[in-house]
């Protein structure tokens, strides 16, 4: 069975904007704008990433720790969970509640994993920014641009202000129009609908095996180059 068939398209073109721009040293949220926040990790991220290649090239495991160490701060996995599920979170039991929630960090964190190449570099410009009325949702747009290539990816943050941290979040990413919080939404809810959260769970958990992933066995991409064949 393939574990991963339903992991969106999309994922492929976020994962380069979403590790590497949402990672660093804790900053006060009201004292840096969303925006800029996100340009200043985004260049203090890459430039540690290329310090570190050397250690990424020889350990995936390396950058996985090092995505679970920084990057899960800025990241509201609980509440996009709950988003993805919809109307299926409250009919399912605390427990499954908690299991979906992890495998669904993980699933995420080892996508971008499997993603990240050490030999290209980036550079990540801010075009905007719109906050809602009460100034606790905002809206970043930016244009990500491979330096050595003509690859380039205009990306969307969507951010919350956490209650009790008062620190920016992420809850979704849009990759050229397309979000990635609606894509997991739309293919679980079709998951769920033919064989049951249980499944779904399943399929998204990790093995001990896939954290040891190398760049041959990129895992989104062969999910998409099986879709497109």
């Amino acid at each position: 069975m393939n574990n991963h068939r339903f992991l969106p398209r999309v994922l492929v073109a976020v994962l380069l904007g979403w590790i590497v721009s949402l990672a660093g040293v804790v900053q006060a949220a009201d004292e840096v704008p969303p925006g800029t926040l996100v340009e200043n990790l985004f260049n203090e991220m890459n430039e540690k990433l290329q310090a570190d290649r050397e250690k990424i090239e020889a350990d995936r495991g390396y950058l996985l720790a090092l995505g679970n160490e920084v990057l899960a701060p800025y990241v509201a996995f609980d509440k996009m969970a709950k988003k993805v599920l919809g109307k299926h979170w409250k009919k399912i039991s605390e427990d499954q509640q908690e299991r979906y929630t992890k495998a669904f960090k993980e699933r995420v964190s080892l996508a971008m994993v499997s993603q990240y190449d050490p030999s290209k570099s980036y550079v990540l410009k801010v075009t905007g920014e719109r906050r809602n009325k009460k100034g606790n949702l905002v809206l970043v747009k930016s244009a990500v641009k491979e330096l050595s290539g003509a690859s380039s990816y205009l990306i969307d943050y969507k951010l919350y202000q956490n209650k009790k941290t008062h620190q920016w979040q992420v809850y979704d990413v849009i990759v050229e129009g397309i979000s990635v919080l609606q894509s997991f939404k739309s293919a679980s809810a079709e998951e769920i609908k033919k064989n049951g959260i249980e499944m779904l769970i399943e399929q998204l958990e990790v093995s001990p095996e896939e954290t040891a992933v190398k760049p041959a066995d990129d895992i989104v991409a062969n999910v998409v180059v099986k879709e497109a064949e």
